[in-house]
């Protein structure tokens, strides 16, 4: 079963949630094929919904189902995926596959791991985001497409909540995402619980925009400290100005600061870099990686590639063929570079699937590419080609 090419453990494990109470099988799921709704059902009642069910006898017939297709894509271009990373974590649990009935329901809810994006509060509104995961986008949204028929600040309801907690004390793994988990409530009253019921054995995982580092009266160094397996990856697609039209509302000092906060409140931590790799950042990312290792902020080994699928515009096939080519060198020299540290092998593979998913011509995106990014632009008084000089050849007019 692990080692078969449909085979994924999330869903005798896992449900995620969005914060407007849409349910998936996990968080790479297709966002056009949810399984349920939080506003209509319940999540025990979702569990064993029938998307769930077909979902489950899919997966035990070898049978490949859509809302998977993204793992499915990314592992064609030998790139690591969650249900490579699930399929391994949780191979202990393969014991709940024999729960399974012959209609696909499988009794008992255990949320061995967890992703619940409680909240789209956000205090970005990053490039690639929008108003259903960050708070920050909804007037930009509007100003761009009209209105959008939703609240400015989504929050699962309550009686999910209380649902939740009884699920809680199951739980071995925790993903925390966004919005923006360091600003929400509810993240840190479940923190508060675990900590409270001893179960601070909890595999704590971020991504995280890395820019507020306190929640009243505590820093979230504080709570990592009670936990013995923290890792926080740190969402940050490019470095300077390139970093703070990314990701709009940051500001570049105060990241390299919390990080040094970090490295002295919990050195024990462990901290990576997960940057979204666009269109807009592919140049970039070398140059990034390499200040922050030599700056001492990061381990080599320590920076996890994740590849832009939507919008599509944005992704790195839309650059033409010179510009790939520039790219390709780049990243050669730059894997030389890496080749001197140990353990980067992973990292050396996530270069090479960059460079393998870019050979996809999709070229014929550029047009909806400067569309969208002169739009933005004139919104937010932003200006693309002074920010990327070296994609010049796309910009807009």
């Amino acid at each position: 079963m692990i080692e078969n090419k449909v085979f994924c453990m999330m869903p005798w494990i896992h449900m995620h949630v969005w914060p407007a109470g849409t349910v998936y099988p996990c968080c790479m799921a297709d966002p056009e094929l949810p399984i349920g709704d939080l506003n209509n059902n319940s999540i025990y009642q979702i569990w064993n919904s029938n998307s769930m069910k077909n979902l489950r006898k899919n997966i035990l017939a070898n049978k490949r189902s859509p809302e998977c297709k993204r793992c499915y894509e990314l592992e064609e271009n030998n790139i690591h995926t969650l249900r490579l990373s699930s399929n391994e974590n949780f191979k202990h649990r393969l014991e709940k596959i024999h729960s399974t009935k012959e209609d696909g329901s499988v009794e008992k809810f255990n949320m061995y791991y967890m992703d619940i994006r409680v909240s789209n509060l956000c205090n970005l509104k990053c490039r690639s985001c929008g108003p259903q995961l960050s708070s920050s986008w909804y007037e930009d949204h509007i100003s761009l497409h009209g209105d959008i028929q939703q609240q400015k600040i989504l929050k699962v309801n309550k009686n999910f909540v209380k649902d939740l907690y009884p699920l809680l004390l199951d739980v071995e793994r925790v993903y925390w995402a966004g919005g923006e988990p360091l600003i929400t409530e509810e993240h840190y009253d479940i923190l508060d619980f675990w900590i409270d019921n001893n179960k601070t054995n909890i595999k704590l995982d971020y991504t995280t925009n890395f820019t507020q580092m306190r929640y009243k009266k505590k820093t979230i160094f504080e709570y990592w400290n009670f936990f013995k397996s923290v890792r926080v990856a740190a969402s940050l697609d490019a470095n300077y100005k390139k970093g703070e039209f990314l990701r709009k509302n940051i500001s570049w000092s105060q990241i390299v600061q919390n990080r040094k906060d970090m490295i002295k409140e919990c050195p024990d931590v462990y901290f990576e870099i997960t940057p979204t790799v666009s269109v807009y950042n592919v140049f970039n990312l070398p140059d990034f990686h390499k200040e922050w290792i030599e700056a001492g902020l990061l381990r080599p080994e320590n920076w996890r590639i994740n590849i832009l699928l939507d919008p599509v515009y944005m992704r790195l096939q839309i650059l033409p063929i010179e510009l790939k080519k520039s790219v390709t060198k780049k990243y050669e020299n730059h894997i030389k570079y890496l080749e001197q540290f140990p353990n980067t092998k992973n990292v050396i593979d996530g270069y090479n699937s960059i460079l393998s998913f870019m050979s996809v011509g999709r070229e014929k995106e550029i047009h909806r590419f400067k569309i969208k990014t002169k739009l933005l632009d004139e919104l937010r008084n932003e200006n693309f080609r002074d920010v990327f000089p070296e994609l010049t050849e796309i910009a807009y007019e």
